[in-house]
């Protein structure tokens, strides 16, 4: 299955919605760069005429969504927004790090309205596992891309603490991987409070607890070295 063929969650719909709703008023410039290197194929006049539901990742990779100014950037974001939940890989073309601190300038309705869909893929991404929002079906994109959107990490992280099931087990057990195996896993604004959730006992119980209602073997491996790696590298 394609990533044009994926269906955005039924749970994120509603929120999606008011993102396209809150950017509705944007209009796409008639004088728009298009990268003739990025996107040869594409020209401003057809980019515009595409209605923004059908706009692509190689369109929006071609006007370099992500250096636009802040109102061709809001025009495409609720696309953007979308398409992410739905492709896990055409995503890392974008410097999507370049939303930091953005949206501190947007209508506080603007803002609003992103920090209620990033909290909504939240949600949805601890409810399975794996997760399928696309490129933010992993725990270290989902926690990267709710510090850029202005999201607050503290309650989701303490949020994600007081779920004890087997999908959020092992959303923790790839997090772990993560910061363990990576030589800069975050950005320092995140590692800290990451690391310091991590070193909880509690995060370790969670390990254990789902070890021993593992549904198969090969999960009950991968919680078990995740609750090594825990032991000897993350818990105080």
């Amino acid at each position: 299955m394609t990533g044009a063929d994926r269906q955005v969650p039924g749970s994120l719909a509603a929120p999606l919605t008011r993102v396209y709703a809150e950017f509705a008023d944007y209009r796409c410039p008639q004088d728009l760069w298009v990268c003739p290197q990025c996107g040869p194929e594409f020209s401003a006049r057809d980019i515009c005429a595409t209605p923004l539901r059908l706009v692509s990742f190689s369109q929006l990779e071609a006007v370099h969504v992500m250096s636009l100014d802040d109102d061709t950037l809001r025009y495409f974001f609720p696309r953007l927004a979308e398409l992410l939940l739905v492709d896990p890989w055409q995503a890392f073309s974008f410097r999507l790090s370049r939303l930091k601190g953005r949206l501190l300038a947007w209508k506080p309705a603007e803002s609003a309205a992103v920090r209620q869909f990033t909290l909504a893929a939240w949600q949805e991404f601890l409810m399975a596992y794996p997760a399928s929002l696309g490129y933010l079906s992993d725990s270290p994109s989902m926690l990267s891309f709710s510090d850029w959107c202005d999201v607050p990490l503290q309650p989701l992280l303490d949020g994600w603490q007081s779920i004890d099931t087997p999908s959020a087990a092992r959303h923790l057990a790839d997090l772990i991987d993560h910061v363990c195996t990576k030589a800069d896993p975050f950005d320092p604004a995140i590692s800290a409070p990451v690391l310091a959730w991590l070193r909880q006992p509690v995060i370790g119980e969670h390990l254990e607890n789902a070890f021993f209602s593992a549904e198969s073997e090969e999960v009950a491996r991968e919680l078990s070295a995740a609750h090594e790696l825990w032991s000897v590298c993350v818990s105080a």
